[in-house]
């Protein structure tokens, strides 16, 4: 029974943090493999991953566990996802020219505590190579005739963005607390669970 117990509880911890390490190795080698593994697949093998961690969570408890641990389990695994994401920089650079007149485009929020007005300038380019052909961004590049040096991914499965701004800026400590709280959750749920206190805690 004790060992049964403390298996319960070995899972418990085990399957958030097992399904975020395995999705962020997922994630991290589709983004950088040399195969250039499209976006589609990547994302259907990543989503794939947060079921069976949900059907495992789920698996766990007799009384179907915490339905908080399960939401933030699968946040934390969406944070892993971003974080592989935004930790990659694009793998090459191209220099461009800026072609015709720059379009611009305001996008409103609406609402009290929306975030600000979004403007998106865009640009048409002429690269080496006919990538990209056109270029969205919140600042304005140049006028017409103007180089700019351009950072994309040659699998295209990250958006380009300025050379300049192609840098990484993953958050690891994110993703990481979320799981922490869903195994947290997890262990306290299975621990109301198999002292018979109660059939569910929220």
């Amino acid at each position: 029974m004790e060992k049964d117990r403390a298996l319960s509880y070995a899972g418990a911890v085990a399957v958030p943090l097992g399904a975020g390490v395995l999705l962020h190795l997922w994630a991290s080698w589709s983004m950088r493999s040399p195969l250039g593994v499209p976006t589609a697949p990547a994302v259907g093998v990543g989503l794939a991953l947060a079921a069976l961690a949900a059907v495992a969570h789920n698996a766990l408890f007799r009384e179907g566990g915490t339905v908080l641990a399960l939401v933030v389990l699968l946040a934390g695994l969406g944070a892993v996802w971003i974080e592989a994401r935004d930790s990659r920089v694009r793998g090459a650079t191209v220099e461009c020219v800026v072609v015709g007149k720059v379009r611009v485009t305001d996008h409103p929020t609406f609402g009290e505590g929306a975030p600000e007005a979004k403007r998106l300038y865009h640009h048409t380019l002429d690269c080496p190579g006919g990538y990209p052909e056109e270029f969205s961004w919140e600042g304005k590049l140049g006028e017409a005739g103007k180089p700019v040096r351009i950072a994309y991914d040659p699998a295209r499965r990250m958006d380009p963005v300025p050379a300049g701004e192609n840098v990484a800026r993953g958050a690891p400590y994110v993703p990481a607390a979320l799981l922490l709280l869903a195994a947290g959750l997890s262990v306290a749920s299975l621990r109301h669970e198999l002292t018979g206190k109660g059939k569910r805690i929220w």
